[in-house]
């Protein structure tokens, strides 16, 4: 049976340069934050992004904070279930035929599991969680 559950995470803003995410989880290791997953991603020649689910979101946001990144806190969606092929396929049928739109995803499976963090608009996040049973 599928866990899905609500999280809180942390958007802001990098450098798009060597070492930028080295710096930034060195600042995590040192705080002794554990961060469960992490995105980050350039969006331009100037630009960089990054997401972070931690277990302790406001740890996280004081860290951030400290190295001068300023994040925000949205809210998405992890899912994670067994690996079996097309539940991913599943899932997002699911989510498609309760009308919501996807804004972003991540999925991957290791050891026999599976798991995606969903991002929706924040004002769709209770839809979803209707949808999946956060």
């Amino acid at each position: 049976m599928a866990t899905t559950k609500k999280i809180d995470t942390l958007t802001f803003k990098l450098d798009p340069k060597p070492g930028a995410l080295a710096k930034l989880y060195a600042s995590f290791r040192e705080a002794n934050v554990n961060v469960l997953a992490t995105w980050a991603y350039q969006m331009g020649p100037n630009d960089a992004q990054g997401h972070v689910y931690a277990s302790d979101t406001a740890k996280a946001k004081e860290v951030l904070t400290k190295i001068g990144k300023a994040p925000t806190v949205e809210q998405a969606v992890y899912v994670e279930d067994v690996d079996e092929i097309g539940r991913y396929a599943t899932l997002l049928k699911k989510i498609a035929d309760a009308g919501i739109n996807l804004e972003a995803t991540d999925a991957l499976a290791i050891g026999g599991k599976f798991a995606t963090v969903l991002f929706v608009d924040q004002k769709d996040i209770p839809k979803l969680c209707k949808t999946l049973g956060c």
